[in-house]
């Protein structure tokens, strides 16, 4: 099971081998169908998870002790707690399938086994807001670039990992019995062939239109490591290189800059540099919308947001926060651990659940900041309105790791879902511009300074998944 976990991550971003997925799957659910105690379920579950997570965010490793300030014997104890906790999901999950097979054993024990693709849902979901959550390596992630990537504007994210699921059960349900009933084996054969035709037919479909006239938009990747990033002395190196880009960049109707592309506070750089900015960029007629740190004036509160200059003006604030990156959760119990860390501005309070759209050339835009992405309830839930998805990210934080492909195939997943073309912006890449049908049309490599230029043409429709949403029921 071991391996079969560590073959899992390969169906996902920079790999991007679908196949896998039902195949690890399929193997997880027949071991835990030949469990004979709850001990060996729960022993089951729990290597594959860590099989599943100790590859698929090894990524961790790299954030904790480059980048976090923390020793290599600590960082490895630290990414290996992590592992371990989230490998407890699947011990649950096989628990969870055990005991029912066991409670139901009157009923015929196939009848049990679809509970499986259920469970699997429901911990993917549960693993995604506990504490936070971590909707990280989600099946339904692999959507964008497979044959069944037309299920996502009908299903989300939870009901292609769903649709997955249940095929690795019906290949299990095939293989498990040598000689099965003909009747039996025949149906399982028409509803694999049914589903495959229906991922495939699904995406066929389109579910937006062109909304107003097409933009000109511009990104902007200043490729500042960490380490320079937050050094005092280098404000001004910084702030220069994404000013002269900008001045370069004069058709552009919006430039966007990434997370805290400006590394300091408003308030310090507001007379000094954006409103000389601002004014530049309005008499041109264009817009500029940057990450950057606020601080409150009423309660001093440290706020990740974005702000919009120019033309337009507007700012939008950060909902969901990085545990332990931005905020350290639970912060008495962990209080001894944070002399080892040294993480810029860990303290960050979340922004209000409901915030206003930014509005660029008449195009309403939903916003969202690194970590929020991977949420589609916070792109989606207030701001079905947009026409256009704005995330922009620091990914130098993960080195030249799986994470920021990881992360840029979720950005990738909220414009499918959405059916919105989407702009990403990050400080030493991914960054990308990415299609309503969740395909990279172009993107910078990392660990380079660049800047990408497009015309978008923005989007408006309801998908069936955003319908979900614009009628309450998330």
């Amino acid at each position: 099971m071991l391996l079969s976990g560590a073959l899992l991550p390969f169906a996902f971003a920079p790999f991007e081998q679908v196949w896998v997925a039902p195949v690890a799957i399929a193997l997880l659910f027949y071991t835990w169908m030949q469990c004979q105690s709850l001990r060996d379920a729960l022993r089951v579950g729990g290597f594959f998870g860590v099989g599943f997570f100790g590859v698929g965010v090894s990524w961790v490793y790299v954030s904790v002790q480059q980048f976090g300030g923390v020793g290599e014997l600590l960082s490895l104890l630290i990414v290996t707690l992590f592992i371990a906790l989230l490998s407890l999901f699947f011990m649950v999950q096989g628990g969870l399938f055990y005991l029912l097979r066991e409670q139901f054993c009157s009923v015929r024990r196939c009848r049990v086994d679809f509970l499986l693709p259920l469970i699997w849902v429901l911990f993917e979901w549960v693993r995604s807001h506990l504490l936070g959550g971590f909707p990280w390596l989600l099946l339904g992630h692999t959507a964008p670039g497979s044959f069944y990537r037309g299920l996502a504007p009908w299903l989300g994210t939870y009901g292609v990992s769903f649709y997955l699921a249940l095929l690795a059960l019906l290949v299990v349900l095939l293989l498990r019995r040598p000689d099965p009933p003909s009747g039996s084996k025949k149906g399982v054969v028409a509803t694999v062939v049914t589903l495959l035709v229906i991922g495939w037919v699904s995406g066929t479909m389109h579910w937006s239109k062109p909304s107003g006239e097409p933009l000109s938009v511009a990104l902007v990747q200043g490729n500042f490591s960490q380490e320079e990033k937050w050094q005092p002395d280098n404000l001004s190196i910084n702030l220069n290189r994404y000013k002269q880009a900008t001045d370069s960049l004069r058709q552009a109707q919006l430039v966007v800059w990434p997370e805290t592309a400006v590394p300091a506070f408003r308030q310090q750089v507001e007379h000094s540099f954006l409103e000389p900015l601002s004014r530049q960029l309005a008499m041109e007629g264009r817009s500029l919308l940057t990450g950057i740190p606020l601080l409150t004036k009423e309660d001093y509160q440290y706020l990740n947001g974005i702000i919009l200059l120019g033309k337009e003006q507007g700012e939008y604030h950060k909902r969901q926060l990085v545990p332990f990156g931005e905020y350290m959760p639970f912060r008495s119990w962990f209080m001894p651990l944070l002399e080892f860390i040294d993480i810029p501005f860990s303290s960050f309070s979340e922004g209000a659940r409901s915030q206003p759209l930014l509005t660029v050339a008449g195009q309403p835009i939903a916003a969202t900041i690194c970590y929020e992405v991977a949420y589609p309830e916070l792109t989606f839930s207030h701001y079905a309105d947009a026409t256009l998805l704005v995330t922009i990210s620091n990914d130098g934080w993960f080195g030249n790791t799986l994470a920021p492909h990881q992360h840029l195939q979720i950005a990738r997943m909220r414009a499918l879902e959405s059916a919105r073309p989407m702009l990403r912006a990050t400080n030493t890449g991914i960054t990308a511009i990415i299609d309503a049908e969740g395909e990279v049309i172009q993107q910078l490599p990392q660990d380079e300074f660049g800047v990408l230029e497009a015309i978008i043409q923005p989007q408006n429709g309801v998908t069936p998944y955003l319908s979900w949403f614009t009628k309450g029921l998330f």
